[in-house]
């Protein structure tokens, strides 16, 4: 009944539901809010955004031989790469399990394709740092644009997990883009 605790529980609950506890990362509420009003502020501006799907390769492999602790040390590591990778009006979120999604606001699908580029290489290093062999932890990327010009039929974040799948076909450690009528695929070992 206390105002200040109140007020103090109702500042931790909306904390919790924006953040994700694991990684610091904006949640999948937070995400869903923020994809909507990219959209619109992308469609007032008449400039275009990117959306990057990344999800760790063969994760499960690695909860299972080194156990749970060890993954949320690779989660927690990860985040902080793609923290460290995305300015300030971009939105890094955990999708859920070992999948993130990142909005990179005013940023074409060139510049996207550079971004998730040096994700999937600082991903690869956060391995070898957390003393991991060469290839443990991994990532594919999927990435895909809005652009207001050229409006495309279906949801942003599905054309991203398409191309995401795309990638995870292509095999480990490769990033795919989603693009009209036609996908390029660029594989990084």
């Amino acid at each position: 009944l206390c105002p200040p605790y109140q007020s103090r529980r109702a500042e931790e609950a909306l904390h919790a539901a924006a953040v994700d506890l694991l990684t610091g990362l904006a949640t999948y509420r937070v995400l869903q809010e923020r994809l909507q009003s990219e959209i619109e502020r992308s469609k007032r501006s008449d400039e275009p955004f990117a959306l990057l799907f990344l999800d760790l390769d063969e994760f499960k492999q690695v909860n299972d031989r080194f156990g749970h602790e060890a993954g949320n040390q690779i989660l927690q590591a990860v985040a902080a790469e793609v923290r460290a990778a995305v300015r300030a009006s971009d939105v890094a979120a955990r999708y859920g399990g070992d999948e993130f999604v990142v909005i990179l606001t005013r940023t074409d699908l060139v510049g996207a394709t550079r971004v998730a580029e040096a994700l999937r290489a600082g991903i690869e290093a956060v391995g070898r740092r957390l003393g991991y062999a060469d290839g443990s932890v991994t990532v594919s990327v999927g990435v895909a644009e809005f652009d207001p010009r050229r409006p495309a039929e279906g949801d942003l974040l599905v054309t991203a997990d398409r191309a995401l799948y795309r990638a995870k076909a292509a095999g480990r450690n490769v990033i795919a883009e989603a693009l009209r009528q036609r996908q390029h695929e660029v594989t990084q070992t």
